[in-house]
């Protein structure tokens, strides 16, 4: 099957080839690549925030005509709380639309380890890996039938303040039109690189999607352990990345602790 072609969106904000991009991870899930050479994306209503792809004419009409006494994600998580407001129970079924047909590969965009990062997605016993951003959109291609696939893209997601009624100024070169890119100002410490794939009649059963297999030497990735691993489990990381022959990986962490 041809691959669907990924598009950049505002390559001027993507990084450069040669530059690294991040993902921490349990070790669980770090086994799960290792073993299956397939990365996750995951659909969008399984991620924490219940904001996540909102279209701005939604945000502008919640503001306009929207029951204040009720947060936003408030009815999103629990359309039973709406009450009184039939043109908002629209635009929500719409946001439902939009996160049950949006899966997304999420990746942070940093030269140097953050210890944020660590402390957020993953634990003492976890890794994280990085790798160039060039080869990684050359190889992260999604694994489904391309009659169910609308669109690939990827783009540096943008963090707006979506507690104010217009967080555009008024010289603004345009609103965000791939939704998936759009986040709250208060995610805005992850800065997210993301790949996304829409698509459309899909079983609701369906949260996740793989990627094609990938060869995971031709990546050049670094996996790189936890600060406050210990030693013997370093050890024990290494004797995975040599039965999947990629010993020369491992990477030590750059961070330094105390305790």
């Amino acid at each position: 099957m041809e691959k669907l072609k990924l598009i950049e969106t505002k390559t001027r904000q993507l990084p450069e080839d040669e530059e690294f991009i991040w993902r921490y991870f349990d070790i669980h899930k770090f086994l799960n690549l290792i073993y299956l050479t397939r990365f996750k994306f995951t659909r969008m209503d399984q991620f924490e925030d219940p904001l996540e792809g909102i279209p701005f004419e939604i945000l502008q009409r919640y503001f306009t005509i929207g029951d204040k006494s009720m947060s936003l994600g408030q009815l999103i998580l629990d359309e039973s709380q709406l009450v009184g407001g039939k043109r908002i129970a629209g635009r929500i079924d719409k946001i439902h639309r939009i996160q049950f047909n949006t899966f997304v590969s999420c990746w942070f965009s940093e030269k140097r380890e953050s210890m944020a990062m660590w402390n957020l997605y993953s634990n003492p016993d976890g890794v994280a890996i990085k790798i160039p951003f060039g080869h990684l959109k050359n190889f992260l291609y999604p694994e489904i039938d391309k009659l169910n696939l609308v669109e690939y893209y990827c783009g540096k997601v943008s963090y707006q303040d979506f507690a104010d009624k217009d967080p555009y100024p008024e010289d603004s070169i345009s609103r965000i039109k791939r939704f998936a890119l759009r986040k709250d100002i208060s995610y805005s410490h992850e800065k997210e690189i993301r790949f996304v794939v829409k698509s459309k009649n899909l079983d609701r059963q369906t949260i996740r999607l793989n990627s094609k297999p990938i060869d995971l030497k031709e990546l050049e990735m670094k996996v790189v352990c936890h600060p406050r691993m210990d030693d013997w489990k370093k050890t024990n990381v290494k004797r995975i990345l040599r039965s999947a022959s990629l010993y020369k990986c491992f990477s030590e962490s750059e961070i330094k602790l105390r305790f």
